[in-house]
């Protein structure tokens, strides 16, 4: 269907329709989720449910992130905007994966969830805010926030910006669709070359477009400095031995880090594993409990442990927010969701020089495609890869070096993108 075939106003009209019939499903299904309900019920209060501190002279810049990895990768952008002294920073957020985090952050002037997608909402959050700018992270963009923005001219640029090569947004009706709504972008600011070139044909004629980088690698990067010391006393606790971590993992991806680790330790009875699930819930534990008990290996919880010599051989986090600085204790990694829709976070291990490990199911990852292309990441399949993979890092130190040192410096060789996106902003800002 070509684009000149359905005017722009009508394709409102229908997102419109679809967003209502979106939000009555959500409604039927929320009493099963829990999460669902929070979201639910934190976006139907709109801007009144938000925190807001007293206004003053200084402009306010709108910063909206989906959930919490998103608010995690911009907080450096954050800190620079507070530090110039002279604007008021505001936070929406859609998921309630973010809004403790985000309430803990005292430098934030106003903060609260993205009200539900209606033109009017968006509108009232605007007059309470009085935004001079909107930035959004990564890819959560709604049509009426848009729409709302563009008719009080305030820019909006999308930064951190990635399109990866099997996005949805390249099929011909859906890049129809997101091209109606995305001429109201004033700004794209790609993560790469590469997505840069896959977002030019969704944008209008004006729309600034820039590879520019990733402010997550400015904060895995703090983050791997901080953790070093936060956990100084965990890495003694869990020498001598090597320390596998299976990060933010999901049932399939645990099985096989198990089967590995289970082989690895019997010829190396000092080694150690540290199993994070994605989310620690009661099943999650349980299930690498039972593991562990199947096959006559003790563990330790993280909550119960007294800061002295850890004598089990397996370390199980039954807490949150700890993984990106828990990296630190390791000597290699395992990224979780490999096996399922996408793995999650692999600069983060990377970040501590830890060579990474992964699943298949990589490709909507632009940085594991650089771990990659750079010898510091490596898919798994079986538990066989991961074994394999671990001897061979054990018998060949400069082997091992290498994945570590590339995959070190697929991070640090990134770092500075919240300084550049400052600059950039300038135009915007004083416009």
């Amino acid at each position: 269907m070509d684009r000149s075939t359905i005017p722009r106003g009508l394709w409102f009209i229908l997102y419109d329709i679809i967003h209502n019939l979106g939000i009555l499903l959500a409604h039927i299904v929320s009493p099963f989720n829990g999460k669902l309900r929070k979201t639910l019920k934190g976006r139907r209060k709109g801007v009144d449910g938000w925190t807001i501190g007293s206004a003053d002279a200084r402009d306010c810049v709108l910063l909206h992130v989906a959930s919490y990895g998103e608010f995690e990768g911009i907080r450096p952008l954050i800190d620079r905007l507070n530090n110039t002294g002279k604007y008021r920073v505001a936070i929406s957020f859609s998921s309630p994966s973010a809004a403790k985090t985000v309430s803990a952050k005292s430098e934030l002037w106003a903060y609260g969830y993205l009200p539900n997608d209606y033109i009017y909402q968006q509108l009232k959050l605007f007059g309470r805010l009085d935004p001079r700018l909107i930035l959004i992270s990564k890819h959560d963009f709604w049509p009426n926030l848009l729409r709302a923005a563009k008719s009080l001219d305030i820019p909006v640029i999308l930064i951190n910006a990635n399109f990866h090569s099997g996005s949805h947004r390249t099929l011909p009706v859906v890049r129809s669709f997101h091209r109606t709504f995305m001429k109201h972008l004033h700004a794209v600011w790609t993560v790469s070359e590469t997505d840069a070139k896959r977002v030019e044909p969704l944008l209008s004629i004006g729309t600034e477009l820039l590879s520019v980088g990733d402010t997550r690698y400015d904060r895995v990067r703090q983050r791997a400095i901080k953790g070093k010391e936060r956990f100084n006393n965990l890495r003694k606790a869990l020498q001598p031995g090597p320390v596998m971590i299976a990060g933010s993992t999901w049932q399939q991806g645990e099985k096989i880090c198990w089967a590995a680790f289970l082989s690895i330790v019997k010829e190396l009875p000092e080694a150690k594993l540290v199993v994070v699930p994605h989310e620690p819930t009661s099943e999650a534990l349980n299930r690498n409990q039972a593991i562990a008990s199947a096959n006559q290996l003790k563990v330790c919880l993280f909550s119960k442990w007294d800061g002295k010599k850890i004598g089990e051989q397996v370390l199980l986090v039954d807490r949150m927010g700890v993984l990106a600085d828990l990296y630190t204790v390791g000597w290699a990694a395992y990224v979780g969701g490999g096996f399922g829709k996408g793995i999650h976070s692999v600069i983060e291990p990377a970040a501590h020089g830890l060579p990474v490990m992964f699943g298949p199911n990589h490709h909507v990852s632009h940085e594991a495609s650089l771990l990659l292309e750079a010898g510091g990441g490596f898919v798994v399949k079986t538990a066989k890869d991961i074994e394999k993979l671990w001897h061979k890092w054990l018998v060949d130190s400069n082997s091992y070096k290498q994945a570590s040192d590339a995959a070190a410096n697929v991070v640090m060789s990134r770092e500075g993108t919240a300084e550049r996106i400052i600059e950039l902003l300038e135009p915007y800002l004083y416009r």
